[in-house]
This record gives C-alpha cells, sequence and structure tokens, in this order.
C-alpha cells in the first residue's frame, strides 16, 4: 500500500478516535502504593542480579518511581517533539502525506498533558532530562529532516514497548494501565506513520557514504541517551534505595538490560533503519 494511502487510513483512524483526553480520564485522588505502578517485567532490574536481591514491597516502590520517570522522559519528549516537527513541517515535501502531522502534533500535546498531570498529581514532580547531543555540522535540509524523525521514531518505539507491557499486565494499578492503552492507541499509528516516513525521506537524504556515516553516528548518540535515561538514579534515590548511583552505573552495563534494549525494545524498528541502510549501534556491541 503506498505511504498516501496508509497516511489516508491513518488519518481515517485518528479523527474516529478523536477524543479530549482532558476530559476523557477519571482521575483518581490518590493512586495505592501497595500496588505495581509499573510492571516488574518492565522494572530496570528486571533480569539482572537486583531482581532476586529487592523484596516484593522494594519492587513495588521502585515501581512507583520508575512509572515517574517513564511518563517524565513522554512528558519533555512530547514536547521536545512537538517542537521539533512545527519547525519544520512547512518545508517538507510530502503533499497530502502531511496532513496527518497536524493529527500527530494535536495527540502529542494531548499526552504531554496527562503525563505531566499524573506526575505532579500522584509524585510531586516530573524529572528533568538531559539534552540530546548533537554535531555542529552543517547538513542537507533533507538530511536534517530525515534525523528528526529518525530520533523520534526510536523514543516512540521505547515508550511503546512499556505502554504494551504495563497496559497488559493486571499486577499494575488499573488508572496506570489506562493511562498506558491511551497512549498505546495513538502511538501505533504514529509508529506506522514513523516507519513508513523513514523510508520516504530516506531516499532523498542519504545521497552519499558520508551523509550515512553522519546519521549512523549521530543515531549511535541518541540510543546511548535514550538507554541510560532508563536508569534514573534518583527513581532509586526516591525508592529508598541504597547507592543509586553505583546501581545505575551496573544496570547500564548489564548485558541483559543491554540485550532487552536492541532485542527487545527496537527490534522491530531496527528492520526499518536497516532498511534505508542505517546500521543502529546499539550499547554494549553485540550483546
Amino acid at each position: 500500500m503506498s505511504f498516501i494511502k496508509i497516511t489516508d487510513k491513518l488519518i481515517e483512524f485518528s479523527t474516529a478516535a478523536h477524543a479530549s483526553t482532558f476530559d476523557s480520564f477519571d482521575w483518581p485522588e490518590t493512586i495505592d502504593e501497595d500496588q505495581y505502578w509499573f510492571s516488574p517485567n518492565a522494572l530496570s532490574i528486571a533480569g539482572t542480579e537486583f531482581e532476586g536481591e529487592l523484596s516484593e514491597q522494594q519492587k513495588i516502590k521502585l515501581s512507583k518511581w520508575e512509572c515517574i520517570n517513564s511518563f517524565s522522559m513522554n512528558t519533555v519528549g512530547e514536547r521536545e517533539l512537538i517542537h521539533s516537527v512545527t519547525g519544520i513541517m512547512d518545508e517538507m515535501p510530502l503533499g497530502e502525506a502531511k496532513e496527518y502531522l497536524y493529527h500527530l502534533i494535536n495527540e502529542e500535546n494531548q499526552h504531554m498533558w496527562y503525563f505531566q498531570k499524573f506526575c505532579t498529581l500522584y509524585a510531586g514532580k516530573v524529572y528533568g532530562s538531559k539534552s540530546m547531543p548533537t554535531e555542529a555540522k552543517k547538513i542537507s535540509r533533507s538530511l536534517d529532516h530525515f534525523m528528526v524523525f529518525a530520533r523520534i521514531l526510536l523514543f516512540e518505539e521505547i515508550g511503546h514497548y512499556y505502554n504494551i507491557i504495563n497496559s497488559k499486565d493486571e499486577q499494575v494499578h488499573t488508572f496506570v494501565r489506562e493511562i498506558n492503552q491511551a497512549h498505546y492507541n495513538d502511538e501505533a499509528r504514529h509508529i506506522t506513520y514513523g516507519r513508513r516516513l523513514l523510508s520516504v525521506l530516506a531516499k532523498e537524504a542519504l545521497h552519499t557514504e558520508e551523509d550515512v556515516e553522519y546519521a549512523n553516528a549521530e543515531l549511535a548518540k541518541t540510543l546511548i541517551v535514550n538507554y541510560n535515561a532508563l536508569f534514573n538514579p534518583s527513581m532509586y534515590r526516591d525508592a529508598g534505595l541504597a547507592r543509586p548511583m553505583s546501581i545505575r552505573s551496573k544496570l547500564i552495563e548489564s548485558s541483559e538490560r543491554q540485550s532487552i534494549y536492541k532485542n527487545k525494545m527496537l527490534k522491530s524498528v531496527t528492520r526499518a533503519f536497516d532498511a534505508c541502510g542505517i546500521s543502529l549501534a546499539f550499547p554494549g556491541g553485540n550483546s
């Protein structure tokens, strides 16, 4: 199916699903802190030595702050996404396929609002994040457009992985599952669009070996920043765990976590990049 036809279908689905999240959730006064806010299978310690060292109550407490970290990443990331897309969309020669970007921006704006509200209401704060490092180099407009949407797609795929696990796990608080399901519904469309858009943009952006080398190098930085953000020391500190920086360092270096990042979180999108001639360089090399 052509990109235009796929986009038309996505616009149909977004229009049919259109609802204002500003009044669609029934926000509880509190969320039970004796219940998981984040699936134990999605915790940053899952699959590592720390999983067996923490008690059930410690995991439940950690799950609250892992949830806040995940939602904070979405709050900050989607703000940056909206800024990036609105800054270039008028330059992009996408024809009728450009219309979907307006739906995407509208939906991301609502996501940003409910993630920020959740963090503030139930934790009293939104975790900050580090800015994405980029090389100060003059590149073509087409390569710049490709890089914007390539970074967005990687970011969305990570959130999608957590949405799937947390929306399905009945151990997770009902309202948290509802938030994850709502985000999943919209992001599934965004990812479908993003993967096809990547292919379209690559044809104009990646003309030379130098273009490919630049994209590979910059996306390698993106992969590291996104990966490291999953191990925010603040969430270990807020969960009352001793030596949060040490925990973070060990988890970042964990071959189990590196494998999950490469072979579960981003396995599907890796194929989309491969098709464009981009080889994603994951933390840990071949882990």
